[in-house]
């Protein structure tokens, strides 16, 4: 019998924006998930992230899904 091997994969996305005079925070942005279930909740999770910092132009799609 095969062993199985229990794998966690944890994501992190970060995005910082900071006033170039005076270096205050503009944004400070952290998403963090784990063990996405389908390849859709990354693509899900990566859009979401883009929309919050302003790249609403980009998307991710999973290949053969749109």
């Amino acid at each position: 019998m095969a062993k199985i091997v229990k794998v966690n994969e944890d994501f992190s996305l970060r995005y910082n924006s900071r006033e170039d005079q005076s270096g205050d925070t503009v944004l400070d942005l952290n998403v963090d998930f784990t063990n996405p279930k389908e390849q859709a909740t990354v693509a899900t999770r990566l859009n979401t992230w883009l929309t919050a910092i302003g790249y609403m132009e980009l998307e991710v799609v999973v290949k053969g899904k749109k």
